[in-house]
């Protein structure tokens, strides 16, 4: 029998590997000069990556190695992920408040008070003997989120729940963990934690044999042929798929376990006389209500996801959303509209409902894609399709993609009386207000729709696809197939001026931080009563941004 060592790949099969997975992004990857030039990172330059990956001895740090790859990338909708359902947990949620990483959740099924009676708000000083934010910049070597600050949050979250599918080193923790924790009062304590270990893991990729090159195989061995019959639903399957794909703004779902990512209600407690009307049932897409403030009545609505739906029926919360902002229009004096923790989606469809909170033409977002050949071709059949069903061709300039203009009309009554909200507007955003969330931000702000309150937004300027990557490693890479551009330019620090949003975000007219155990002991009462003062001053004319 062979031992441990036959069954890892080869260091020929893993240079193999890895040649696929940086073909893949030559290829289709639409950022390369913008990461080369604003994050020094070159992915054509594989020299250092070819040189680590000669000196590993397992299958597990090659993997990681290609996770820290794509990483370098700084770029929220580029990954590389392994087959892998393996995830290892403590049953803690920790996040950053105040420069420290902090308990914010406990399972207390899985540990009582009685035996860990650490609490929320207490600090995770170290992590099995290492200083904690150590091990989280190490987390972090493959997970990035476009900017520093979201980055170290994630890879916070990642320091108590490790799904191997990111962190390719997972399965090497042991059967526990001792975390040094902070009381509030100053007292310290080491706490030890059993792992909650759960699916299967990957640990070896091999044993698998080097096979040559077969030069003369008769060509009707290389692949089977369609039948006429097949071929066609499998075009018109093809061309739809890859119309979603490029409408596709959202991150991955393993990046949804943070608190309040993706979540109907809000991660604050709105006022004790908040009216709720939408959000108590399953059917209903937003969360909404009214509450009152020094005699003005503020409208509140939450949007979780742009992709709440699939793709086909984003008709129905569309409808919904119409409805609501009608009677918050007819019922209040200002609206908080929140997109914080959003995960992003249908850029599009950010788009549509931007246009129920205004009543003027306004510019929707430009896609500079990066074409390959299975995009000419889709886009060739779909065209091809049109004429078979009988319309005539015709050619003239390129289209924009979810109109016919960037410039849009908001949708009109039968009057033609635009039916849009307003009033004075305030967008809630943070740093997990992430792609499409990146793109309703814009279109808020440069078109003059809303104010922004809150934390820059995270950067995620592109659309997304995922192909299988490696032929050894079976993994799965995450590509930015285009550019999203703004309809103005603008400068940020360490960055040119640019309409480009990747890397660079949203940032607000009026900077508010909700990461302070303040906010985190108190629900967010001090962020709430921030936003809610800052519309008031906007309904009074007082707001100075």
């Amino acid at each position: 029998l062979a031992g441990p060592a036959a069954a890892q790949l080869t260091v020929e099969q893993k240079l193999a590997d890895f040649q696929s997975l940086v073909s893949l992004y030559a290829k289709q990857y639409a950022p390369y000069e913008w990461k080369r030039d604003t994050q020094s990172f070159d992915l054509y330059n594989v020299a250092p990556w070819v040189d680590r990956i000669r000196k590993t001895t397992d299958d597990l740090d090659y993997l990681q190695i290609l996770g820290e790859y794509v990483a370098g990338l700084n770029d929220i909708h580029a990954s590389y992920a392994t087959r892998s359902t393996f995830v290892a947990d403590l049953h803690l949620y920790t996040d950053i408040y105040d420069g420290r990483v902090l308990i914010e959740q406990i399972d207390r099924f899985y540990l009582p008070a009685s035996r860990f009676p650490f609490e929320v708000g207490d600090e995770v000083v170290q992590f099995d003997g290492r200083p904690v934010m150590e091990v989280v910049r190490e987390l972090a070597r493959t997970v990035k989120f476009a900017n520093e600050r979201s980055t170290l949050r994630y890879a916070a979250d990642l320091l108590v729940y490790r799904p191997q599918a990111i962190l390719p080193l997972a399965p090497r923790l042991g059967e526990s963990s001792t975390l040094l924790i902070r009381r509030a009062d100053g007292s310290e304590a080491s706490h030890t934690i059993r792992w909650d270990k759960t699916g299967y893991p990957v640990t070896k990729l091999g044993p698998v044999p080097n096979v040559p090159v077969i030069a003369d195989a008769p060509d009707n061995q290389l692949r089977p042929e369609f039948e006429e019959t097949e071929r066609q639903p499998f075009v018109m399957n093809k061309a739809r798929r890859l119309r979603a794909r490029l409408e596709n703004n959202v991150v991955p779902g393993a990046m949804r376990h943070l608190t309040g990512f993706g979540s109907r209600a809000p991660v604050f407690r709105l006022p004790e006389n908040f009216v709720q009307r939408l959000g108590r049932n399953r059917a209903d897409y937003f969360y909404s209500g009214t509450f009152e403030r020094e005699g003005k009545r503020i409208g509140y609505i939450r949007i979780s996801d742009f992709q709440p739906v699939d793709f086909s029926l984003l008709s129905v919360p569309l409808r919904q959303w119409a409805t609501e902002i009608a009677y918050l229009k007819a019922n209040t004096d200002g609206l908080v509209v929140d997109v914080m923790r959003n995960p992003g989606g249908y850029g599009c469809y950010g788009a549509e409902l931007m246009g129920y909170l205004t009543t003027k033409p306004y510019f929707t977002f430009g896609n500079e894609l990066r074409p390959t050949l299975e995009w000419v071709q889709s886009f060739y059949e779909t065209a091809q399709l049109t004429v078979d069903d009988g319309l005539e061709p015709w050619e003239g300039k390129p289209l924009p993609f979810c109109s016919a203009s960037l410039d849009v009309l908001p949708p009109q009554d039968r009057f033609s009386e635009p039916l849009g909200y307003n009033k004075p507007i305030l967008l809630l955003v943070d740093e997990f207000s992430t792609s499409a969330g990146d793109i309703f931000a814009a279109m808020a702000q440069d078109n003059g729709i809303a104010k922004l309150y809150g934390y820059r937004t995270a950067g995620a300027g592109g659309t997304v696809t995922e192909s299988l990557a490696g032929f050894y490693s079976e993994g799965s890479a995450r590509t930015t197939v285009s550019l999203l551009t703004r309809a103005r330019a603008y400068t940020a620090p360490g960055y040119p001026t640019t309409s480009y949003i990747e890397n660079i975000g949203i940032h607000p007219d009026f900077p508010a931080d909700y990461m302070t155990r303040d906010n985190l002991m108190n629900r967010g009462a001090a962020f709430v009563d921030g936003f809610s003062r800052t519309l008031l001053d906007l309904i009074t004319g007082e707001a100075k941004d």
